[in-house]
């Protein structure tokens, strides 16, 4: 599109052309009129809410611009600390444009160090990139599509693919297969016959099998962001074998940081009867000799394996246990989940059906292992329309310490458990 169009004259063409080529039209236009130009987009108030020193942690905050102050693609935006002057170049994601009206919704992600209890305050800017400046230094690294995907940086390769070794990794699912520890520890963590990243899963009151998001084929919805700071998956479709659930998934894999987040939500679209429903399950081979985790009450619980049968019967673990993990005592390698969010509120607001909720070390075959949430626990349950299952975990690798072996897990569930508020 020619830059001396006038507004009018767009307008008047973009009556008569379909939405995606408007859309394109929309953008080039936006380049012309907003690109070259410093525009302040607003102010963002940081604080450090647990009296904790935080060194280069990301925020993540979601906007919404008119087309006048941002265009996507081609201006930066830049996050400047208003006493020192500061420049924080961000990474834009999720961007979601609303020609008719001329708004830009989106989020941006950028690191920041604090000091305990600190308020910062920060402007958002944006123009065109400076040619002499480089792109912000990353350890990310993507090869793939949304369903065929590897990641990696410093301390972990994640692999998504599908593999041909069994039915059970067969599928383009996006779903994580293996993930391969680095750091020195050089271990790789998998299951023989499935994907080790197994939930959520389900299974219908008379049905013999059940059913897991790894048996998602190409699912409808498959979306791929990358940028320096943060790699993003986004799936959604209906639930393998289960058409009354809808899913949706997402993964969040960051730069020089040991983990990355997992988002899904199962929502119920029509009445179904549910004798098993669970979400973050980690299956794999038998690599560990220990597990540990931390009751809501603060409690840490650290055991052998084979010792834990005693304990977690008489109290299991409770399904909003904040972490917990399994590691090698010998090899010191290890990998744990941190509950950040749990919400199991239907399309009202009120809690939806669940069934003994907690917490379950489990046996597989061949000795494997393997943590899971269970909201249904094995009762015919009846989940109306309606009813909406969420969660949002951190996994992430780690070496044991010789003092507190925990003392990684702990650190990082303290932080992302209690996030930099940004506002």
């Amino acid at each position: 599109m020619s830059r001396g169009w006038t507004a009018m004259g767009r307008m008047r063409t973009a009556k008569m052309m379909q939405p995606r080529r408007l859309m394109a039209l929309l953008l080039a236009g936006w380049l012309g009129n907003a690109a070259g130009q410093e525009r302040e987009l607003g102010r963002i108030v940081l604080s450090e809410p647990a009296g904790l020193p935080r060194m280069e942690e990301y925020v993540e905050v979601s906007l919404q611009a008119s087309v006048d102050e941002i265009s996507i693609p081609g201006d930066m935006v830049y996050a400047i600390a208003e006493n020192s002057g500061k420049k924080i170049e961000c990474q834009i994601f999720q961007k979601r444009i609303l020609p008719a009206e001329k708004q830009v919704l989106f989020s941006l992600i950028f690191p920041v160090s604090l000091q305990p209890h600190e308020r910062r305050v920060l402007h958002l800017k944006t123009g065109l990139p400076n040619v002499a400046q480089t792109n912000p230094a990353t350890d990310l690294q993507a090869h793939g599509d949304a369903l065929e995907l590897r990641v990696e940086n410093e301390f972990f390769i994640a692999d998504l693919t599908s593999s041909t070794s069994s039915e059970g990794k067969s599928h383009r699912s996006g779903q994580l297969r293996e993930l391969f520890i680095k750091s020195g520890l050089n271990q790789l963590l998998s299951r023989r016959e499935n994907r080790m990243h197994w939930a959520p899963n389900f299974q219908r009151a008379g049905a013999e099998e059940y059913s897991t998001i790894a048996g998602w084929e190409s699912p409808r919805l498959a979306t791929l962001e990358q940028g320096p700071y943060l790699i993003q998956t986004q799936r959604q479709d209906v639930a393998p074998g289960h058409p009354e659930i809808l899913m949706s998934a997402a993964y969040k894999f960051y730069a020089h940081q040991p983990y990355f987040k997992f988002v899904s939500t199962m929502e119920i679209t029509r009445e179904i009867r549910l004798v098993l429903l669970r979400n973050d399950e980690m299956t794999m081979d038998s690599l560990f000799t220990h597990v540990a985790f931390q009751r809501p009450g603060g409690e840490v619980v650290d055991l052998p394996l084979a010792e834990r049968y005693a304990v977690l019967e008489r109290q299991p673990i409770e399904h909003d246990a904040p972490w917990l993990c399994f590691y090698h005592r010998e090899k010191g390698y290890a990998f744990g989940s941190i509950r950040l969010r749990e919400d199991n509120t239907n399309s009202f607001g009120l809690p939806s059906p669940t069934f003994e909720p907690q917490t379950r070390i489990s046996d597989g075959a061949n000795g494997g292992k393997y943590w899971n949430r269970r909201l249904v626990n094995e009762r015919a349950t009846v989940l109306p329309r309606g009813s909406r299952y969420a969660e949002e975990n951190a996994y992430l690798v780690f070496k044991i310490e010789n003092g507190d072996r925990l003392a990684a897990i702990k650190y990082w569930a303290e932080r992302l458990r209690n996030p930099i508020r940004a506002n």
